[in-house]
């Protein structure tokens, strides 16, 4: 291991507030929060974390320009994670008040949960900018090239469990302010902010990708 206490210190704080900036990821997971609860938002945040990690291990090892030459792909990618945002934005949008939850809920099936990390990972995969970061923030930190297998490993531990905790933040907060509501119509209207949230991440992505 070649990283000093120092510098991973300082990576951690620099990578929590990059995760805490406002983007598609913190958007779609306060709506999730805002409509399902901030235990249901986990899988999501999963996803996240997972799309922002392989960035990690693209950077350093050199993979940026690999990454470069798919743009098409990614392209392609970016347009369907933002076409389920905005289909996920439509069905929170039309959900009666009876069928909204007001409590944490837990993920009914698998398939349910699978679901929720593919949205997660599609929505931080197909934002260039996290590549971009982590291209520019490696180099200020540590010698690239002198990094190890357990380095990388570490700085891919660090990067998830920030992501899991920084997401969770912004689940806990959207969940607890949905908690405060009681009557029918006053969730579903909080309901469709959650749309609303769910649809600006869609859109960033196209206007910001």
């Amino acid at each position: 291991m070649t990283i000093t206490t120092i510098q991973l210190f300082t990576f951690i704080i620099a990578v929590f507030i990059f995760i805490m900036t406002p983007g598609p990821g913190v958007f779609a997971t306060i709506a999730k929060a805002m409509t399902q609860g901030s235990w249901a938002a986990l899988p999501l945040i999963i996803g996240l974390a997972a799309g922002d990690t392989i960035y990690m291990v693209f950077s350093a090892y050199g993979l940026s320009a690999l990454a470069s030459n798919f743009n098409t792909l990614f392209t392609i990618v970016k347009f369907v994670g933002a076409g389920y945002l905005f289909y996920l934005a439509y069905k929170m949008w039309t959900t009666v008040p009876s069928e909204i939850i007001t409590g944490n809920v837990a993920l009914k099936n698998k398939n349910e949960g699978l679901k929720s990390v593919t949205s997660g990972f599609l929505v931080s995969i197909s934002n260039p900018k996290v590549i971009l970061f982590y291209i520019s923030l490696l180099p200020s930190f540590f010698p690239v090239t002198s990094l190890t297998g357990v380095d990388i490993t570490i700085l891919c531990l660090v990067i998830f469990s920030c992501a899991i905790v920084a997401m969770m933040m912004y689940a806990f907060m959207a969940s607890y302010a949905q908690q405060r509501l009681k009557s029918p119509k006053a969730r579903q209207k909080f309901n469709r902010v959650g749309s609303s949230f769910m649809g600006l991440a869609g859109t960033w992505l196209i206007a910001k990708g």
